[in-house]
């Protein structure tokens, strides 16, 4: 069985490297954006649309939990890890490595795509997790100053269930299409150094494309 390729020591250790990249490395972006965004949605609600605050911070719990972050996560994942992994993978072909992997024996897929595809699905659900949450303390922080204390008691008010178990939901479907896309078009790219860079490009196009298409589906269904 595939999954079973993940109990070897090689693998595992391809899987951590992608983790480590994709999701360590991306969390301070993250958290960045997360509490930006959040003082962003907070102050327009409130100041354009005389939403009370309250009110605001509930609605922005709910559009970045559900909409908002697993996209904008996404998004920052496609364009950091998607074309690292299909350059990287395309450079593999171009200098023989593929070649020489399949021709010792070793499983292609098992050691090529599986710990790429895991470690990115893991790492997008973690990261769209990260920028809702810090989302939701930037816009604790617009509506309430520093006096965050008092919107903190309010949380499990404010925050569904249902909406995190979404946005962890759409954020690992997401990932998966963006990773498995991105190591289809690095292996499909031809032998020659000038299409590692479009191997890059197209694994950006294809999980930009295939992001939108999931979350509009998504929302028809929903």
């Amino acid at each position: 069985m595939l999954l079973g390729q993940l109990r070897r020591e090689p693998v595992r250790r391809v899987l951590l490297k992608q983790l480590y990249f994709t999701g360590n490395q991306a969390v301070w972006i993250m958290l960045l954006i997360g509490v930006a965004l959040g003082g962003m949605v907070i102050l327009l609600l409130h100041g354009q649309y005389g939403q009370s605050r309250e009110a605001a911070l509930r609605l922005l719990a709910t559009l970045s939990f559900r909409d908002i972050s697993p996209l904008l996560a996404a998004l920052v994942l496609i364009a950091r890890s998607s074309s690292a992994v299909a350059s990287e993978l395309a450079a593999m072909k171009v200098h023989g490595e593929l070649d020489s992997l399949a021709a010792i024996g070793i499983p292609l897929p098992a050691y090529i795509v599986l710990p790429r595809v895991i470690g990115v699905s893991i790492s997008s659900a973690l990261l769209g997790l990260y920028l809702a949450s810090a989302s939701l303390v930037g816009g604790a922080l617009a509506s309430s100053g520093w006096e965050i204390g008092y919107q903190a008691q309010r949380i499990d008010q404010v925050l569904q269930l249902g909406v995190v178990l979404q946005c962890l939901g759409k954020s690992l479907l997401f990932g998966m299409a963006a990773a498995t896309l991105a190591c289809w078009s690095g292996l499909r790219a031809a032998p020659y150094v000038t299409e590692i860079p479009k191997a890059s490009s197209s694994a950006v196009m294809r999980g930009l494309l295939a992001v939108f298409s999931i979350n509009l589906i998504w929302v028809l269904l929903s």
